[in-house]
């Protein structure tokens, strides 16, 4: 009994062995699996091109936006409750053609005591002047009896041009793009009431570069195409030509379009602008998606062996496709064209084919 009871006491044992055997194997085992997940692979795939000589097409793309030549918002000049609306959003307007008219009944009842004070005033300045001839008021007395009745003046005038903001009306011909009123709502001076548009007159504002800027000119012909209309071209002429660039060195713009049948304001649009070039030799040139940091900053990655290493060039020409390298490249190099996000200056690479 006694042998019996040591036999199975051994084979407890021997099975908590085995577990904790089993038990740290298995740990060994996890921990490898997890060391291997957190190495990283180094080797980044990319793929690769080389400069080209070839002749550079120096016309300008340049995506924008159509917008009317004129647009204004219409703010009122007077304070009060709106009586009535004539007009809504949507309706073609002509210059002076009322929008809405504004309670009026205080101003006019202010105007009618100002007008009679200065009929007053009026009549005491006759009299001062008579009497001053004669000597029995000063000229200082008269002076400020004259006083009096350009103050009185200057209240009526006021009122009237108060009477008559009260019709608030559109300033140019258009169509009311937005009204921001109704019968009943309070106005307050130099509150927006309305917004007016003229569709007749559209014009395009694109940004160029610096180095597009100056092969621009005043007058130039444009060519403007959309997606909204397949196979139409319409034409425009440069009308500005921003004289300060923005943060990223960008010039605005401003095209008026000759012939805007059909095209709305807030489209998108391509203008296409045949700029010159100064020459037609063949130049270093470089795919566009090379360019690492924008042309502002431009570099690239060129390749040796089986590593990546950043590179600044000086950019000239600039195209949709490519990018003329002026120095910073020879022709018979390899720049990455694609996998630059994960790359930094010395990464080791994997070339990928096509």
């Amino acid at each position: 009994m006694k042998t019996k009871k040591v036999f199975a006491a051994g084979i407890s044992i021997l099975l908590v062995v085995l577990i904790v055997v089993a038990l740290l194997g298995n740990k060994q085992k996890i921990d490898r699996e997890a060391q291997l997940s957190l190495e990283v692979n180094t080797v980044i795939p990319v793929h690769v091109t080389q400069p080209q000589w070839i002749k550079l097409n120096s016309s300008i793309r340049a995506t924008g936006k159509i917008v009317a030549d004129n647009s204004l918002i219409i703010t009122s000049k007077t304070q009060g409750i709106v009586l009535a609306k004539y007009m809504k959003t949507g309706d073609r307007v002509t210059k002076g053609t009322p929008i809405a008219k504004v309670e009026d009944q205080l101003i006019r009842e202010s105007l009618r005591v100002a007008e009679s004070n200065c009929a007053k005033a009026k009549k005491d300045a006759e009299r001062y002047e008579a009497l001053q001839k004669t000597g029995a008021v000063t000229k200082s007395e008269a002076e400020a009896v004259l006083l009096a009745l350009e103050n009185a003046e200057q209240q009526v005038f006021d009122l009237q041009d108060r009477l008559q903001n009260t019709v608030l009306s559109a300033p140019v011909s258009g169509v009311l793009e937005n009204v921001m009123i109704e019968e009943g709502s309070l106005v307050a001076p130099g509150m927006a009431v309305a917004e007016i548009i003229d569709p007749s007159r559209l014009k395009m504002e694109i940004s160029v570069t610096e180095k597009e800027v100056v092969r621009l000119q005043r007058g130039q012909t444009v060519h403007i195409t959309s997606d909204v209309f397949e196979n139409k071209t319409f034409e425009g002429i440069i009308q500005v030509i921003g004289v300060q660039g923005n943060d990223v060195l960008n010039y605005k713009v401003e095209i008026a379009i000759t012939e805007p049948a059909g095209l709305k304001p807030g489209m998108f649009a391509v203008a296409h602008i045949e700029s010159g070039s100064a020459d037609n030799k063949r130049r270093l040139v470089i795919d566009r998606r090379c360019i690492v940091g924008g042309l502002k900053n431009p570099k690239i990655y060129t390749v040796s062996g089986d590593k990546a290493y950043l590179r600044s060039i000086v950019a000239g020409l600039v195209t949709d496709s490519h990018v003329e390298v002026m120095s910073g490249l020879i022709g018979n190099e390899t720049v990455v064209l694609d996998g630059q996000i994960n790359l930094t200056d010395g990464t080791t690479i994997l070339v990928m084919k096509d």
